[in-house]
């Protein structure tokens, strides 16, 4: 298994300066593909801010909460998250951690808390890879990093 970062997903969904080569990324690391409930909740929000602000001109992430409570999750962004999902052929897994891990790995590893409980849900999953381009995960040595 594979484990695909936020910021994996978030380029290609984006279309960014970064798709490209994160498309090449996906390319020559080809596997099965498995992301948890953290970063499905952070693509979910983030591709919303991206939508908002483009779409709709709404400014941040105050006034996007605002408009998600008056309005709902935009269609749009649903259905781009579930159609890449189904196109890479993604497998959402639980997150498993227990507490006294997290703060062990926080303190540790220097990571934030959605960062150590990714890499703690590698851990319990078996998982060794991740695709990423956060850096910060060449610190957890129980993670191969790619690129």
């Amino acid at each position: 298994m594979i484990f695909l970062d936020t910021n994996i997903l978030y380029h290609i969904l984006h279309k960014t300066p970064r798709t490209e080569e994160t498309l090449t990324i996906l390319d020559e690391n080809p596997g099965d593909y498995v992301v948890d409930m953290v970063v499905h909740n952070e693509i979910m929000y983030a591709s919303t801010i991206h939508y908002l602000e483009r779409r709709r001109g709404v400014k941040g992430a105050y006034s996007a909460r605002k408009w998600i409570k008056k309005h709902g999750y935009p269609e749009e962004v649903i259905n781009a998250v579930r159609e890449l999902i189904k196109r890479l052929n993604i497998r959402l897994i639980p997150s498993i951690y227990t507490e006294q891990e997290l703060y062990e790995v926080l303190t540790e590893f220097r990571l934030l808390p959605s960062d150590a409980i990714i890499a703690l849900t590698c851990k319990h999953h078996g998982i060794d890879t991740i695709l990423t381009l956060d850096e910060d995960f060449k610190r957890v040595p129980w993670l191969k990093v790619i690129p």
